[in-house]
């Protein structure tokens, strides 16, 4: 029987296998954290959502020779952890099954998204992608969503076959770079979001920090060779909206509590979760940088983050910026 195995048990990829089960797909989910992996199979209960009971019909495990039966692979593990987590469990990762990471993120330094750190660390393997607004505690709740899968044919067709159900509707796209950076940017996006909120600044202001994100997004996508359509669909401005706008963001809540003056250090050490824009902002900056391609926002996003620059100051800093035509 084919098994989707779920690397990583944070709430997105517990989140992936318990909605896989409850439709009747075999799952195993493995972690790394020995005790945290066997309270979590104990216990049935994700410690970020206790009050959901996860289905017994699939495995959770630490021990990575499980993988052995893996038919697909989804990759749910945080962006900056991924090369050094490839390289463990590449040896027991089966050379025919396809790997969609749900992961969005960029790598601090190489810059590279995930998708491209898996295919370097596993060549010759299906690489495709899983994105779109899916907030784990949501789905993790057995609240339907809409991703989008992009990445290879085989990868495509393992994620139509094994994903695609109602609770669950899957979208493809041919454009790999456009969804994988989407999910990626707006995460940027959604800490300036919240800092919109924690001001107290409404709802008209936020609304421009997301409508122009979505430019700012697409326009360092064009650069890189994505579509534009992508950021105007569900990668894009679906995700966004969703990641801007629930209280159960991660990245929209680091901008909240920014907002009410906590430093971002102290904030990303103390937290139970992982706001993958914090580190994403960084990388973001430097791609821009190298494709000659202005990004306001998350320049501002960058320097409330890594440089403690007053979240005030960096709105201002937003706000007296010449006057422009509006571009795509």
């Amino acid at each position: 029987m084919s098994v989707t195995s779920i690397i990583g048990t944070g709430t997105w990829g517990t989140a992936m296998a318990a909605t896989l089960a409850r439709v009747g797909r075999p799952v195993l989910l493995l972690g790394r954290d020995v005790s945290k992996v066997e309270a979590l199979a104990r216990t049935r209960r994700h410690p970020q959502q206790p009050t959901v009971e996860l289905p017994n019909s699939f495995t959770i495990t630490a021990d990575p020779t499980t993988l052995a039966d893996a038919e697909l692979v989804l990759w749910a593990v945080p962006t900056q952890f991924t090369t050094a987590e490839v390289l463990r469990l590449a040896p027991f990762l089966p050379a025919r099954a396809p790997i969609l990471s749900l992961a969005k993120g960029l790598e601090q330094g190489s810059l590279r998204r995930v998708s491209e750190i898996l295919s370097a660390c596993l060549p010759g393997r299906p690489i495709g992608v899983l994105s779109g607004p899916c907030i784990a505690h949501e789905v993790l709740a057995g609240l339907p969503t809409c991703l989008v899968a992009a990445g290879s044919d085989a990868a495509l067709a393992a994620a139509t076959a094994t994903v695609h159900s109602k609770a669950l509707r899957l979208y493809t796209s041919t454009d790999l770079i456009g969804v994988e950076l989407a999910g990626a940017l707006k995460n940027v996006m959604a800490i300036a979001a919240g800092i919109c909120d924690g001001l107290g600044l409404g709802d008209n202001l936020k609304a421009a920090v997301v409508t122009r994100g979505v430019a700012e997004m697409r326009r360092l996508g064009r650069a890189m060779g994505a579509h534009d359509s992508t950021f105007a669909g569900m990668a894009g401005v679906g995700d966004l909206l969703t990641t801007s706008y629930s209280v159960h963001g991660r990245n929209r809540a680091l901008g909240l509590a920014l907002a009410r003056g906590g430093k971002a250090n102290e904030l990303l050490a103390a937290s139970r979760t992982v706001a993958e824009g914090a580190w994403t902002c960084r990388a973001a900056l430097d791609l821009g940088i190298r494709h000659a391609v202005e990004l306001p926002i998350i320049t501002e996003v960058d320097s409330v983050v890594w440089h403690d620059k007053p979240v005030r100051q960096a709105l201002d800093s937003l706000l007296s910026r010449a006057p422009k035509e509006e571009d795509a």
